[in-house]
C-alpha cells in the first residue's frame, strides 16, 4: 500500500481561519491528505476550492459515503453565534472522527463526546497555540520540572477570545487541570480598568489571572492587548511564555550560597574563587529555551501555523490507534477544560463591547528602536 493509501482523508470545514488548515494539507505530507471544503459557497471558498482542486461541499449531508475519515471544523461554536457544533455533531453522525476547533462550551463537548463514542469514533477540541514550537517548549520545560518538584505558582494574562487556549497551555504543563477553582473582585465599571484580576486554585497550586475585559464583537479575532502570557513558578526560578510564539524564558530567583553564615565562607571579597565555582550562582539570570526570539507573522504564518495543526492531527491519529496515547484529549481532561473556562469568564463577568479601529501596526517599531540606539553610540 502506497504512503497516499495510508493517509487519513481529511476534510476541511471553513475557510476563514480554516485557510490555516488548508495550507497545512495542501501537499499532502505528514500521512494526511486533503479531499474537501465544506462552506457556504463564498467567492473565497469556491476560490480556494478550484486552487486546491478539491470539491466544495455546501453541507455534511452533501458530503459522499465514504469520501473522507476525518473532519476539521473550524467554524466559531454556538456560544459565538455560529454553527461548529452542529457540523461537528451531523459529520460525526456521517462516521467521519472530528478535530474541532477551541473554544467549545462543556455541554457540547459532553455530547460531541457521547456521539464519537456512540460510534467508535474520535472527538478532539484543537486549542492550537499549545502545538506551535514555543508552546511546546514551554509544557516540556514544565513537565521536567514538575516530575522533580511540584510548581508553587502560575500566572496567566490574556484576552477572552484566547482564554481557552492559555487553560490548555496551563492544563498541560501541569499535566491536568481537575479541581479547578476561580473568584475575582466584581467587574470594574466601563472605563475603570482594562483587565479584570482574578485568583484561583487548581488542586493545591495557586495562581493569578489577568483577563482583557472587552472586545470588538465585529472583530473578534484581533484587539488582543495580550494573547498568551504564562509563568510556572518555583522557588528557584520561573519559567515564562513571553507570547503567544516565543521565546521562553527561563529566570531564577536571586541565589548567593550560605549569605547568612557568619564565617569567610559567606564573604564574597574573601571567598571570591568558591563563588565562581558555584554554576547556580553563576547562572545567566535569565536563559531563554529554544529560539532566542518568536518568528515574524510571516514565518509564523508560513511554518509555525501548519505544523502546529499537524502537530493537533497526529494527536488525533495516535488517539485513533490508542485512546491513551492521547491524554490531554480524554473526555475527562476536556471536561476540566471547558469547566476552568466556564468558571473564568463567570468570575470575570461580561465582557464590555467595544467598537474599535483597525489595529495599527506595532509601536514603538521595535527595529527602529534599535537603530536608533545604534546611531546614538555611533555617536557618542
Amino acid at each position: 500500500m502506497s504512503a497516499a493509501d495510508q493517509s487519513l482523508r481529511v476534510l476541511v470545514c471553513g475557510t476563514r481561519f480554516g485557510e490555516h488548515y488548508l495550507a497545512a494539507l495542501r501537499d499532502g505530507t505528514g500521512g494526511f491528505r486533503l479531499v474537501g471544503i465544506l462552506a457556504r459557497g463564498s467567492r473565497r471558498s469556491r476560490a480556494l476550492a478550484a486552487h486546491l482542486g478539491v470539491p466544495l461541499y455546501a453541507s455534511p449531508e452533501a458530503v459522499p459515503e465514504g469520501a473522507a475519515d476525518l473532519a476539521c471544523v473550524v467554524v466559531r461554536t454556538t456560544l459565538f453565534g455560529g454553527e461548529g457544533s452542529r457540523l461537528a455533531e451531523a459529520l460525526l453522525g456521517r462516521g467521519l472522527h472530528v478535530l474541532q476547533e477551541h473554544p467549545v462550551h462543556p455541554t457540547e463537548i459532553a455530547r460531541l463526546t457521547a456521539a464519537a463514542r456512540a460510534r467508535g469514533l474520535r472527538y478532539h477540541v484543537n486549542a492550537f497555540y499549545p502545538h506551535v514550537p514555543a508552546g511546546r517548549t514551554f509544557i516540556d520545560y514544565a513537565g521536567q520540572a514538575r516530575a522533580a518538584r511540584a510548581p508553587s505558582f502560575a500566572e496567566l494574562t490574556t484576552s477572552p477570545q484566547l482564554l481557552w487556549s492559555s487553560l490548555d497551555l496551563l492544563g498541560r504543563a501541569l499535566g491536568g487541570l481537575a479541581g479547578f477553582r476561580c473568584a475575582g473582585s466584581a467587574p470594574p465599571a466601563p472605563g475603570e480598568l482594562l483587565f479584570t484580576p482574578l485568583q484561583g486554585t487548581v488542586g493545591v497550586l495557586p495562581f493569578s489571572l489577568l483577563i482583557q475585559n472587552f472586545l470588538d464583537p465585529a472583530d473578534p479575532d484581533h484587539h488582543s492587548l495580550v494573547m498568551h502570557r504564562l509563568a510556572l513558578g518555583w522557588p528557584e526560578g520561573v519559567v515564562n511564555l513571553v507570547n503567544s510564539f516565543g521565546p521562553v524564558v527561563w529566570t531564577h530567583a536571586l541565589y548567593a550560597p550560605d549569605y547568612e553564615a557568619d564565617g569567610t565562607e559567606a564573604s564574597y571579597l574573601l571567598a571570591r574563587t568558591r563563588h565562581a565555582n558555584n554554576r547556580h550562582f553563576t547562572l545567566p539570570s535569565a536563559q531563554v529555551l529554544g529560539p532566542a526570539q518568536g518568528g515574524s507573522v510571516a514565518e509564523v504564518v508560513e511554518t509555525a501555523f501548519p505544523d502546529a495543526i499537524r502537530r493537533a492531527l497526529g494527536e488525533m491519529r495516535a488517539g485513533i490507534a490508542d485512546s491513551a496515547a492521547a491524554p490531554f484529549q480524554r473526555p475527562d481532561y476536556l471536561l476540566d477544560l471547558g469547566q476552568a473556562w466556564l468558571a473564568v469568564m463567570r468570575a470575570a463577568g461580561p465582557v464590555r463591547h467595544r467598537a474599535l479601529s483597525p489595529p495599527p501596526p506595532p509601536y514603538p517599531d521595535p527595529r527602529a528602536y534599535a537603530a536608533m540606539l545604534r546611531d546614538e553610540a555611533a555617536r557618542a
